[in-house]
């Protein structure tokens, strides 16, 4: 499982630098186009939204909703809880510098991806992020933030006056082929043909628990697991072109039904008693976890990132299992 300080809660406090990036030509802007992020916005967006972040984290989850929304809410809310039940203290990092840019600026919502460099941190990874606007009246919120390998990092190609192209069909085409192999795989732990390597990708730790609460000593009965993409927010819609492809982020959401039988106290351990949503006592407990990941495109050829997976919330119900929960049954089918 990820730990409560990745994902989207190492942010920057500051920005050293903003890199620039590469620029085609493109033509005259007409009067109604604007790129969605100028030069120097994003960096001033990020110090701002970490240094308040960073001041929220030490609060209640409902002061993460000036600053964030989507599926990285749900995250951190989640984090925070498991936090305070385990005694972690959530931090804050600044960073060496950003890459940012987004699209020519239509109509809302406004969009822009960043990558950044953490300072000081004793890996190579680089946290990218999906910022939203929804109005004007609206202040930007990050929707999305994953930590993946600096190799990981696509070049993005911006226009002079800044904007950056949306991704073309063979990239969406791809990614959503992608989120769903990756939901497959989540489910049943094999991975489909033609399918990225998910087991080398940071899929696997999901997996891997799934066959520990499935153990023979565990006392659960059974084990099953549904998987999808995430919907609620269309993530798809925000991908941006690259030097070779694109870029986009995506997330799966599994369910894992898990049935105790009633001789049997089972310890569910602090993170799910932090997420747990119900009082009632039962022998089902159901727990909702997210897999966030990147995609990019180069070429023919689509990859996939990943920090981990998080989990989001837990609740029990009475009995009688769910023989269509899911595909494990007794841990057996758990990655190798």
């Amino acid at each position: 499982m990820a730990t409560v300080v990745a994902g989207g809660l190492v942010t920057g406090l500051a920005l050293s630098a903003c890199a620039d990036i590469p620029q085609p030509s493109r033509p005259e802007l007409t009067p109604y186009e604007r790129p969605a992020v100028r030069s120097g916005d994003a960096g001033s967006f990020l110090t701002n939204y970490a240094e308040s972040l960073d001041q929220a984290l030490g609060e209640e989850p409902g002061a993460l909703e000036p600053l964030q929304t989507g599926p990285l809410l749900e995250r951190t809310r989640a984090e925070m809880l498991i936090a305070e039940q385990t005694g972690t203290t959530l931090g804050a990092s600044s960073y060496t510098d950003v890459v940012a840019g987004g699209p020519m600026f239509g109509e809302y919502p406004m969009w822009f991806m960043a990558f950044a460099t953490p300072e000081g941190e004793e890996s190579d990874d680089v946290e990218a992020m999906l910022a939203t606007r929804d109005s004007a009246d609206a202040d930007w919120k990050v929707a999305e933030s994953v930590f993946v390998p600096a190799e990981a990092q696509p070049t993005i190609l911006a226009d002079q006056q800044g904007a950056v192209e949306l991704a073309p069909d063979a990239h969406m085409e791809a990614a959503d082929a992608v989120v769903t192999q990756a939901s497959e795989y989540l489910t049943t732990g094999d991975v489909p043909e033609g399918a990225p390597n998910f087991e080398e990708a940071g899929f696997k730790d999901f997996r891997d628990y799934v066959g520990e609460l499935g153990a023979e000593d565990t006392g659960f009965s059974d084990v099953g697991v549904e998987c999808a993409p995430y919907e609620d927010l269309p993530l798809e819609d925000y991908a941006l072109a690259t030097e070779g492809g694109g870029v986009s982020f995506a997330e799966s959401r599994c369910t894992i039904t898990v049935n105790v039988p009633e001789s049997y106290f089972v310890d569910l351990g602090d993170e799910i008693e932090a997420v747990m949503t119900s009082d009632s006592e039962g022998d089902v407990i159901t727990i909702d976890v997210a897999q966030p990941m990147l995609i990019t495109t180069e070429g023919d050829t689509a990859s996939v990132y990943s920090p981990g997976w998080y989990m989001l919330s837990s609740e029990t119900s009475g009995g009688g299992g769910d023989d269509e929960a899911g595909s494990d049954e007794g841990g057996d089918d758990a990655a190798e």
